[in-house]
Formats: C-alpha cells, structure tokens, sequence
C-alpha cells in the first residue's frame, strides 16, 4: 500500500480539562495537547481537520544531529 506525501482527518475536540485538551481521533483513538496547540475560536465539541505533511527538512537536521552525535560517542 503506497503512502500519500499528505494526510487529513477529521477530529473533534471532546473537551478541555486543566488547559489540556482530549482530541476525539478516528478509531477511537484520543489525543491529549496543550490547549495553546488548539486554533483560536475552537470550543468543545467542534470538529477540526488534521493535516500530516512529512518536512523533509527537519528530517535531514535531526538525522545530521544524530549522526553527529554518534561520531562523537565512538570518537571518545
């Protein structure tokens, strides 16, 4: 099965408890974030679209980080 390069999904917001916000995912699935992630004028019960994109950027920064790292652990 190929993968698209992007993907959207509804979620619904189910509520916000302590500034932490529990996100309704399809399968059931529920995500738990910081209410500040939320768009401004979002209330409980409201549905919203996730976009996943890959960022081939920051890929290629944190795959250098690490490679780096590794060379400075075999180096000592």
């Amino acid at each position: 099965m190929a993968l698209n390069p992007e993907s959207s999904f509804s979620v619904d917001l189910d509520r916000i408890e302590e500034g932490i916000a529990v996100i309704l995912a399809p399968n059931g699935f529920q995500w738990h974030l910081p209410e500040s992630y939320l768009p401004q004028g979002i209330s409980e019960g409201m549905t919203m679209t996730v976009t996943l994109v890959t960022d081939e950027q920051a890929t290629s920064a944190r795959l250098d980080r690490i490679k780096k790292l590794r060379e400075e652990l075999v180096n000592r």
